[in-house]
């Protein structure tokens, strides 16, 4: 009973948030990159359903959650990198973009087609030989196939992860010296609490790593060792949910603050033109549109020394 409730820890910590954020969404709207925080939630709350699984070893469920757990365990760093890009800079790149997504598609159709041309036999080898003993001897045939795209999910997993913590933790820096820069009193716009993101972001890093590369199933058998590590993820999973959850400013708004300004300081212009383009279509929220772009059009130089920040390389 406590093994079942421990392996359920990560997954109700990350359910609780996807409902608190998506119902923060529908009263307050898309502030701070929420909607971004919610799908990294909802991410990682398919991630631990896969955990929750194998350790309680609800094995005829393996081939599904396995296949869920393979993507979303390569998605969900992306994912925060995507979050982490949007509270900063406003807008993702469609490089970004397709990096977040692709290779996680692809790694988990190839398992998912594996998986659906192998024998129940070689099924079973692959889950009770690989997945819980973590070794590919006697492995055979598509079982083999299996254990060898998941050590390549393995490797991506690892190339992924310093990706991630090397770039969001330069962004993040970035973003709060552009705040310092434009901002007398910032106590409210800066990215709340950075050493707590930075020091999390990385020991969250160090964790799945280190657990990826052991293995999972060392911790079936240590039931000490599981439920230690089980409610330290759940803490900083929790932690970092409440950190993006209490963040009430970010790039987007910097950009809103300076279209206001503008309005009023160019009245030849057309209050309410630029009043209804700015407000009622959300210019500065729409996909591809770049703070250069909005900056000649509204014809502030201010708005045009953002976007030089955002569009600095990482």
């Amino acid at each position: 009973m406590i093994h079942l409730i421990v392996s359920f820890l990560p997954l109700a910590v990350c359910a609780f948030w996807s409902v608190a954020i998506t119902l923060n969404l529908w009263e307050q709207g898309k502030r701070a990159a929420r909607r971004q925080l919610l799908w990294w939630a909802i991410t990682a709350t398919l991630l631990y359903t896969g955990h929750f699984v194998f350790f309680n070893r609800m094995t005829s469920e393996i081939p599904v959650s396995d296949t869920i757990y393979v993507v979303c365990n390569l998605l969900v760093y992306p994912l925060y990198l995507y979050y982490i890009t949007m509270l900063t800079q406003g807008t993702v790149s469609s490089r970004q973009r397709w990096l977040t997504v692709l290779p996680p598609m692809i790694i988990g159709i190839i398992v998912a087609i594996v998986y659906a041309m192998m024998s129940d036999d070689e099924s079973r080898q692959f889950v009770d030989t690989y997945l819980y003993k973590n070794s590919i001897v006697g492995l055979s045939g598509l079982a083999m196939v299996q254990a060898v795209v998941h050590q390549l999910a393995k490797c991506l997993f690892a190339i992924g992860l310093l990706v991630v913590l090397f770039v969001g933790i330069r962004r993040i820096r970035r973003y709060n010296s552009l705040i310092d820069s434009i901002y007398a009193d910032n106590d409210d716009k800066r990215l709340y609490g950075i050493t707590t993101i930075l020091i999390l972001m990385v020991l969250t890093g160090i964790l799945s790593f280190a657990v990826n590369a052991v293995g999972r199933f060392v911790f079936l058998s240590s039931e000490i060792p599981f439920a230690v590590l089980a409610c330290f993820f759940s803490g900083l999973l929790y932690l970092l949910c409440y950190r993006g959850f209490v963040q009430q400013f970010s790039f987007a708004d910097i950009a809103q603050e300076e279209c206001e300004e503008t309005i009023v300081e160019t009245p030849e212009e057309g209050y309410s033109q630029l009043l209804q383009k700015i407000d009622d279509e959300r210019l500065y929220l729409q996909p591809g549109l770049t703070l250069a772009e909005l900056a000649q059009q509204l014809g502030t130089s201010r708005l045009q020394s953002l976007s030089t920040a955002s569009a600095s390389p990482m």
